[in-house]
């Protein structure tokens, strides 16, 4: 699954550089036309400059083109640069994007461990549960046996150590839902 995620990181790499290679190309015909627009701007506002002095009525056709012009070069010019600006944003949201992924997965595999180290929590606490009540079972059936053979009147009561197992029991696993009457 790593070598897959790897292979498709690389894939990703490979696209996103074959991308910027083409914008860049792009990017290189699109500043140049920009700069022909402007040169040519450039030299019409120097004709435009030489040849002042003319009638009125010849003038106004002149500013009326030279208007028209002004307004597709600049448009142009506004275009170029406002959606580089655009795009340069568009790849910081894209970059963004991708950690907050990465960020994403690491934190999904974080908490796939922490549910499976809860889950031999669990385990073991069920175990744990099932021991207890079993030894606590056999101190109590053992109390309830009657024994056979000859009692020595020195020893001390009969049951007397189970109890104090039983209790031990009780202090040592607690309360199990049962009332320690297992």
């Amino acid at each position: 699954m790593a070598l897959n995620k790897a292979r498709i990181a690389d894939d990703g790499a490979a696209e996103a550089a074959k991308d910027a290679e083409e914008d860049a190309g792009r990017w290189n015909r699109q500043f140049l036309v920009t700069v022909v627009m402007l040169v040519g701007f450039a030299a019409l506002v120097v004709a435009m400059m030489a040849l002042a002095n003319g009638s009125d009525a010849v003038w106004q056709r002149r500013v009326y083109v030279f208007g028209a012009v002004q307004a597709v070069v600049f448009t142009a010019i506004g275009w170029l640069f406002g959606r580089e600006g655009s795009r340069s944003t568009v790849a910081a949201a894209r970059k963004d994007a991708e950690a907050a992924k990465q960020e994403a997965a690491a934190e999904r595999a974080t908490a796939h461990e922490e549910a499976n180290r809860a889950a031999k929590a669990r385990q073991v606490v069920t175990e744990t549960t099932a021991k207890a009540k079993a030894v606590r079972a056999a101190a109590r059936l053992s109390r309830q046996r009657p024994r056979s053979g000859v009692r020595d009147v020195a020893a001390p009561a009969e049951g007397r150590e189970t109890d104090e197992f039983i209790q031990f029991v009780d202090e040592l696993f607690g309360d199990f839902g049962d009332g320690g009457n297992t």
